[in-house]
């Protein structure tokens, strides 16, 4: 694995700190860079409680949603949403439960939304309430997103995951809370309404990353419209060189079973070949029986599908307008052409290292970068090995720095080819401006700076 994500929709803020620290002494005992990512609850819609547990709808049953604080019976039941009846109209169609009830509209009063069942089912406490086509007045952050956003900023969270993104303007209320508390986290916007889907291109520019959620997005939105959200939010991601994640039920059945579906198996290495970043599994592996089996099973997949068919992950175009994208797409063309033993980057921030892994090259990919953050966020990132080196204030400091690695890990062999991205002068976030040719044992290509 590479990232574990934090869900903040369950459990206790002890319990999820007991996690990380286990993540973070798993990773340093390992080596291998693994990033948190806090995944928010937003504002979710959920019907209040039942007072004599779960009741069976029928078709033509009427049943109303309220805001007024009652007993859940068969025939009423509260809302977590108290702006419910302003946003509901007569003929609007309501899911409960990700659709396996579905019921209309057809009363609105002041408290109360009264609807006949369409589809019949059973609800209970707590269960998820979508409104598919409702423009919902709900803010982008709901009182307890912002107290679990300061949460994972105090625990040094590598990523935050915003849920319910309707547009860009979504991602203001996270900065103003991070800049308050004085530390600015990578967001990654997941695509789970209508809204985000018609907003796609604002909320890939304005986040850091992208996350196709195709849970929700499926309830919102017909099932059969999902594989192209899909994969237009991957293209998408990948030309703004930012990570994208694939979610909800790759391998669904392996909560149960210790082998998943040949379909499933097909859906995560299609997802791989649309070129995304990252597979993520959920109820697998926090509520399954078979949490390592899937892991495993979905590495192999993963592995199997970019060694046997990488040359078949979607292509991008190679024009790109601003200097780092036009030197990194240069070094992939040279290091391909030359048959490099590896494309490597020096970074800062890891904007260098993701435009190299969006061109999904068959060359493997170094970055090697300071900061330990921008380690970890790297992980999210396709392709990319990282290494921790010292700050240097030259570039034949890099360069030798990349060769004792390089032979000390038994990476490369002395006279491979590697060819090198970097800034100068070294240290400077995004000043990419060096593409250089290096041969693995050469001194003389980096004794010219007295590196050493």
């Amino acid at each position: 694995m590479d990232v574990a994500r934090i869900n903040r929709s369950h459990g206790k803020a002890e319990e999820h700190e007991a996690v990380i620290a286990r993540v973070r002494k798993a990773s340093a005992t390992s080596g291998r860079a693994i990033a948190v990512l806090v995944d928010l609850q937003g504002p979710k819609i959920r019907l209040e409680t039942f007072q004599d547990g779960p009741q069976e709808l029928k078709i033509g049953d009427t049943f109303t949603i309220t805001i007024r604080d009652v007993p859940g019976t068969k025939e009423l039941v509260g809302t977590t949403f108290k702006g419910l009846p302003g946003d509901c109209a007569p003929g609007d169609r309501l899911l409960i439960d990700d659709g396996n009830v579905a019921v209309r509209v057809v009363e609105v009063t002041d408290t109360d939304v009264v609807t006949r069942v369409e589809v019949p089912g059973v609800v209970s406490d707590h269960k998820g309430l979508n409104l598919p086509g409702v423009a919902v007045s709900v803010p982008a952050l709901s009182e307890k997103d912002k107290e679990d956003l300061r949460w994972a900023i105090e625990q040094d969270a590598d990523f935050i995951a915003l849920s319910f993104v309707r547009s860009a303007h979504d991602i203001k209320d996270v900065h103003e809370i991070m800049d308050e508390m004085g530390k600015r986290i990578p967001v990654i916007a997941k695509i789970e309404k209508p809204q985000a889907v018609d907003a796609l291109e604002e909320i890939v520019e304005a986040f850091d990353g992208i996350m196709v959620a195709r849970g929700d997005l499926g309830v919102e939105m017909p099932l059969e419209a999902v594989p192209l959200v899909q994969k237009r939010a991957i293209e998408l991601a990948r030309l703004a060189a930012k990570p994208v994640i694939v979610a909800t039920q790759v391998m669904d059945s392996m909560i149960k079973n210790p082998r998943p579906t040949r379909a499933e198996a097909s859906d995560c290495a299609n997802a791989i070949l649309d070129g995304a970043d990252a597979v993520m599994l959920s109820g697998e592996t926090s509520v399954g029986a078979f949490p390592i089996e899937t892991v495993r099973t979905m590495a192999a997949i993963i592995e199997s599908t970019e060694e046997n068919g990488g040359e078949r992950i979607a292509s991008i175009p190679s024009f790109f307008a601003d200097r780092a994208g036009v030197i990194c797409d240069a070094a992939a063309r040279i290091a391909e052409h030359m048959d490099a033993r590896y494309l490597v980057t020096f970074t800062q921030s890891g904007t260098s290292a993701r435009l190299l892994s969006r061109m999904r090259r068959p060359i493997p990919m170094l970055a090697f970068t300071p900061l330990e953050s921008t380690r970890r966020r790297l992980a999210l990132s396709w392709g990319i090995q990282t290494y921790r080196v010292p700050e240097v204030q030259h570039t034949d400091d890099m360069v030798w720095q990349l060769d004792q690695v390089v032979q000390s890990s038994h990476l490369a062999e002395i006279g491979e080819q590697l060819v090198i991205v970097a800034g100068m002068p070294p240290g400077i976030p995004g000043s990419s401006n060096m593409l250089r040719i290096h041969e693995v044992g050469d001194e003389a290509d980096y004794s010219i700076g007295g590196a050493r």
